[in-house]
């Protein structure tokens, strides 16, 4: 399992490597109302949402290497179909081979990395070795952010490209990967709902609920100024507010240095954690997200790319300390399904929330200040709402949180 340790940092690397991240907005705002870019942002999510439990069950059921080989070959062909996208359908048609390779890889990543680390022994180095991996995971977006950002000051199809050598490499390594030998201790149950019912039963634990749900809330609230930022960046350019650089190189830019924050973040995350205590360390990295879309919402002005930069320290600050809880609470065979149960159900959330908003745009009409403030102030009002509800209806959660690992 010595190889297994040794590659995964380079497959997270290189499925990380999404160059084109930066300019998604903008590509496909050239092709589309911003209505349109909505509902394709939205389909994205519940196409997630449709294969996330299955694609969990397969993890669980068939392995953990079968499922990240997959995932890279939907990843390819989801670049692909960007690539040559001539009109809604076929950027759709990448939107759900790309929702099909998140919900592939998705939870099956960090489980594969936990159970090469426990045929090994070591599983007490999980917390702090994931959170090296999501550290080089996000200096690499940040590369490709620079680069895609760069090639598209030229042609938003270049950092399409750049992204597709990427993925062909993961696709590459999956071939080098041995499947780790703890998960066949543990098989899958051989009915999808019944092995859907065992890991919901896990949340009976109210300590983990609190988890699960702080961490549901946490992404749909992370994932918003993620998905506005770029036409938030057109607009300081439209209103000559943003005069030193195009606005797909310096969304390239922003994308960078909110990755390499992010990595920082990360590298720091346990022991920030051990520090402060889980749960109060969670709700400060939620305050972070919150101030931010808060401030996006109210003011547009160049003096907030800063602080958009700091839109992925709370959610790159947490997902390390989530997974070292989390992970070894769940037996073998439903750990994908469960990592996949939590994804399902963030994804579905911020799916509601997209569609809801395309709702409130205008259709056919590009977005403006006025439109996009009133999308952002919703959103912000939404966060601070589901904060406040977590805070009030569990406070005790917040004085101490048990945990017993399962044993495999």
């Amino acid at each position: 399992m010595h190889k297994n340790i040794r590659l995964y940092s380079w497959y997270f690397a290189t499925t990380s490597f999404l160059a084109w991240m930066p300019v998604f907005f903008l590509f496909f705002s050239e092709r589309l109302s911003l209505s349109e870019v909505l509902q394709l942002e939205a389909i994205y999510y519940i196409s997630v949402v449709i294969l996330e439990i299955p694609s969990g069950y397969f993890s669980d059921k068939i392995g953990r290497k079968k499922t990240l080989f997959y995932g890279a070959v939907l990843l390819c062909l989801a670049i692909t179909f960007y690539i040559y996208g001539i009109n809604f359908w076929w950027l759709c048609a990448g939107q759900i081979a790309f929702a099909a390779h998140m919900a592939f890889i998705s939870g099956t990543n960090t489980v594969f990395h936990f159970e090469s680390l426990k045929s090994e022994n070591l599983e007490s180095e999980y917390g702090q070795r994931e959170a090296t991996v999501n550290k080089w995971a996000l200096i690499s977006g940040g590369f490709g952010a620079l680069l895609g950002g760069w090639l598209s000051g030229y042609d938003l199809v270049y950092a399409y490209w750049l992204s597709l050598l990427a993925a062909i490499i993961a696709l590459a390594i999956t071939f080098l990967f041995d499947e780790p030998e703890i998960q066949n201790k543990e098989k899958a149950q051989s009915n999808i709902i019944i092995q859907l019912t065992k890991c919901v039963a896990y949340l009976k634990n109210k300590s983990l609920f609190w988890i699960f749900s702080l961490y549901v809330i946490m992404y749909i609230m992370v994932h918003v100024p993620y998905e506005f930022y770029q036409p938030y960046l057109k607009l300081l350019e439209d209103g000559q507010l943003l005069n030193i650089s195009s606005a797909p190189v310096m969304s390239g830019i922003l994308y960078a240095f909110a990755m390499f924050v992010g990595a920082y973040a990360a590298s720091q995350s346990i022991v920030w954690k051990n520090k402060i205590g889980l749960n109060r360390y969670l709700f400060l990295m939620f305050v972070m997200i919150i101030i931010v879309i808060g401030l996006m919402s109210w003011i547009l002005h160049p003096f907030l790319i800063v602080v958009i930069m700091f839109r992925s320290f709370g959610w790159s600050a947490v997902k390390a300390p989530l997974f070292e809880v989390i992970t070894p609470q769940i037996d073998s065979g439903q750990r994908a399904t469960f990592h996949s149960l939590m994804s399902l159900v963030s994804r579905l959330g911020f799916f509601g929330l997209l569609f809801g908003l395309s709702m409130v745009t205008t259709s056919g009409e590009n977005s403006s200040w006025e439109q996009l403030s009133l999308l952002l102030k919703i959103c912000f009002g939404l966060g601070l709402l589901g904060g406040i509800l977590l805070l009030v209806s569990n406070r005790n959660q917040m004085k101490s949180t048990t945990f017993n690992a399962v044993k495999d």
